[in-house]
């Protein structure tokens, strides 16, 4: 038994009536109730996952042999019949409408290897996104909004063409038009699941989908903070400016939101902390390394150590203020 349990009833009153209770929870053996069903359901997304990434597979080997419409009406088959697995079987509606959704990217990607349709990277996955939303959207699952925002956030990196840590740093610069286009177009993805949750008809079982909401943040964060460093490091212009003050602004709102509106979530607060500590220690080293002495990477080290530190108590202090304003629909880690 806990000691914590033992603690409790020491300094309860004997005649507590809650006692009786408390020691009939602790000797009581427990039923998971739902254990069994989590187990089924995992067992299902990880089958429709194996199903699904076969037939990518089987798509990308491009087996000779294979005539052209074979393997297309294997792929189309396998998407048909995944939806209407879902429409017919409630309890495989997830996995199939999962399985549904990859397969979909796998019948795109072969359209465009055998056809050569010309398109680019990005409108594949812009279709790709376009296509399963009609799905997504209505079986108001947090697990397929999930593989969305990753399908969405995949069309945004291929449309900016920078896939490499050369293209983000040494290629040719964005202009000013692309590049606010680039923010916005994030910030509209770090916003699709504070929409779902807004509109009752797209609402995600439970509530908020949060784990949606950390990858559509945690990508949105990411970009901008790219963003803004790479500019604050390239030639000091309005442009630079602009796109590092828009950056900040939007990881300052991001914060801001994660702490102290309905949408207070201590993982998000996380991702936006990195985010902020990047662009101050970003703009710290510009100014320390203008210095050109040795002393400069030293400086630099204590005070990223002091913003560690800093970063660290206050995302305690976070913590511990998150917990207090917890919600019965709020989950806090």
């Amino acid at each position: 038994m806990d000691s914590t349990l033992y603690q409790v009833s020491a300094q309860s009153a004997p005649a507590d009536p809650r006692m009786p209770r408390l020691y009939a929870l602790v000797v009581s053996a427990g039923t998971p109730a739902t254990l069994a069903h989590k187990i089924r359901a995992g067992l299902l997304l990880v089958a429709a996952l194996l199903l699904a990434s076969g037939l990518i597979f089987w798509v990308a080997a491009n087996w000779q042999a294979q005539s052209h419409w074979f393997k297309l009406g294997l792929i189309e088959g396998a998407l048909a019949l995944s939806v209407l697995a879902a429409c017919l079987w409630p309890r495989l509606r997830l996995a199939a409408l999962f399985c549904a959704t990859l397969v979909l990217g796998g019948l795109l990607a072969y359209v465009g290897q055998t056809y050569q349709t010309g398109a680019d990277a990005w409108q594949l996955f812009a279709a790709w996104a376009a296509l399963a939303l009609v799905w997504v959207a209505l079986a108001a699952s947090d697990l397929l909004w999930c593989v969305w925002v990753l399908i969405v956030a995949a069309a945004i990196v291929f449309w900016t063409g920078k896939l490499d840590l050369w293209q983000v740093l040494v290629a040719d610069r964005d202009s000013f038009a692309q590049l606010m286009l680039r923010l916005v177009l994030w910030l509209a993805l770090a916003l699709v699941p504070l929409l779902v949750y807004c509109v009752p008809a797209l609402r995600v079982r439970g509530g908020m989908g949060w784990w949606s909401q950390r990858l559509a943040l945690g990508g949105a964060l990411a970009a901008w903070s790219a963003i803004a460093t790479v500019q604050l490091f390239d030639e000091a212009t309005r442009q630079t400016v602009a796109a590092f003050t828009l950056s900040g602004t939007l990881v300052a709102a991001s914060l801001l939101l994660s702490l102290f509106s309905r949408f207070r979530d201590f993982i998000c607060t996380c991702l936006a902390t990195v985010a902020a500590n990047v662009l101050v220690l970003s703009l710290i080293a510009r100014w320390i390394f203008e210095w050109q002495e040795t002393e400069a990477l030293l400086a630099f080290a204590v005070v990223v150590m002091v913003f560690l530190g800093v970063s660290v108590k206050a995302l305690i202090s976070a913590q511990h203020y998150l917990h207090a304003q917890q919600g019965n629909t709020q989950e806090v880690l």
